[in-house]
């Protein structure tokens, strides 16, 4: 005999209103399906394009500022302009994110974003090329407060810091290649506006797959559901966790936007490199940071352990930062690089995975609005802060700047605390279309 809770599973499944309401109410996956397979594609596609544009004054810095007789701190503001107005964005975003957005902000910023790259080709004085900058910021903004309360629906928390660690290395990939891909396109297209223009372009073929990967994503969603038990995404509220989270990533942010943005600047100007061996150093950086970011992801989920990684992250890099300004030998200072880059980009897996673990359950998206907009204006302001420290005490003390900013991280990570795990069980069918069949037995 059908038990009373047997008879209600079958009619709740065979209406198919009770998957169609586990996906509205976003419910964490515990294995991981071809959509979040798609959706992890698609991610990072889009993160490395979103890196490229927002660094894409990086390569150029020299030759704008000599062209339009520009001082550090006016090119730092241009360098700025983008990450500012994509900071003030993000809230708005994250907020939207929660009403039922967030599928569409993904593939809309890479579209969006690479017109505003090819508008910005035209930009012929210091006013158009900050607001084309501050555009393109604006439309980028579509990507960071969506895209981990996204991940965390479709990989469960033993999975979870290799797919941010994944989609996190798409956008390192972004920053690592825009440095000497600029310097390139400078040295054979002959002019910066030429290569935004080509770069532009390349951003539009690239929001193809991203609007293809989502739409199979969306196809498969509505044919198969997921299983039996996960571990619930985030807190029940806004925690101190969550807040000290929110301050590492100002903390964090500086030195990261600076070193992506200005590095180039700083070995042409204190160690006298040409443009594209100052963009070479940069992508030696960052290259030994997407080392870093493959080694931590897997370990920070095999583990069970986010904070020493924090710690360790920026702990090993400030006094390495410090030792840029001894004017060191190429040899040393590749291996400085490299092994600054390793430890930084070490932190990343791990730090984006404590963001989704800590951040309120029902507010993910505007939680991460808040981490991506009042967390990231430390490091938007970033590049104007060592733009001026550098005109007016020199380059050298914008390095000491970033040294103090990475002291102050290691302390305020050494302060968080790792996140309880907390168990649920999420009764699902594997295809809603097909009721299940209960035999029946005699009591």
């Amino acid at each position: 005999m059908e038990t009373l809770s047997e008879l209600c599973s079958i009619s709740r499944f065979n209406s198919g209103t009770y998957a169609d309401q586990l996906h509205s109410e976003k419910v964490p996956m515990s294995t991981v399906t071809k959509a979040s397979y798609a959706v992890l594609a698609a991610c990072t596609i889009a993160h490395f394009l979103n890196h490229v544009y927002s660094s894409l004054i990086s390569p150029f810095s020299t030759t704008i500022r000599a062209e339009m007789g520009l001082t550090l701190t006016q090119i730092g503001t241009v360098a700025s302009a983008v990450i500012l107005a994509m900071t003030i964005t993000h809230l708005i975003v994250g907020y939207l994110g929660d009403k039922g957005w967030r599928n569409v902000f993904v593939p809309a910023s890479v579209l969006l974003s690479s017109v505003v790259v090819v508008v910005s080709a035209f930009a012929s004085t210091y006013i158009f090329l900050i607001i084309a900058m501050a555009l393109l910021g604006v439309t980028a903004s579509g990507y960071h407060p969506t895209v981990f309360p996204t991940l965390a629906e479709r990989f469960p928390k033993n999975a979870r810091a290799k797919a941010t660690g994944v989609q996190a290395i798409g956008g390192l990939i972004g920053m690592a290649i825009i440095p000497i891909l600029g310097a390139f396109l400078l040295l054979v297209l002959g002019g910066w506006e030429v290569s935004f223009l080509v770069l532009g372009i390349i951003g539009l073929a690239l929001s193809i797959p991203v609007f293809g990967l989502f739409r199979y994503a969306r196809t498969e969603d509505t044919r198969t559901v997921q299983v039996l038990q996960d571990i619930e995404t985030g807190e029940d509220g806004w925690t101190l966790n969550y807040w000290l989270s929110l301050t590492l990533m100002g903390l964090r942010g500086m030195p990261f936007r600076c070193t992506a943005l200005l590095f180039p600047l700083y070995f042409e100007d204190i160690y006298g490199f040409e443009p594209i061996w100052a963009g070479s150093l940069t992508t030696i950086l960052l290259t030994a940071g997407l080392v870093g970011e493959m080694v931590a992801a897997p370990l920070s989920d095999r583990v069970g352990k986010r904070v020493p990684f924090l710690i360790a992250s920026t702990g090993v890099v400030a006094p390495l930062m410090l030792l840029l300004n001894l004017s060191l030998t190429p040899q040393i200072l590749v291996l400085v690089l490299i092994v600054m880059g390793f430890f930084f980009y070490l932190g990343v897996p791990p730090n984006t995975a404590f963001q989704t673990e800590v951040s309120p359950r029902q507010s993910q998206g505007l939680a991460f609005g808040l981490l991506f907009s009042i967390g990231a204006v430390p490091g938007a302001l970033s590049p104007i802060i060592f733009g001026w420290i550098g005109d007016t005490w020199g380059l050298p003390f914008s390095i000491l700047y970033l040294v103090v900013t990475l002291f102050l991280a290691t302390l305020v990570a050494a302060l968080l605390k790792e996140p309880k795990e907390r168990q649920i069980e999420t009764p699902l069918v594997l295809d809603p279309i097909i009721s299940p069949r209960v035999q029946s037995s005699d009591a």
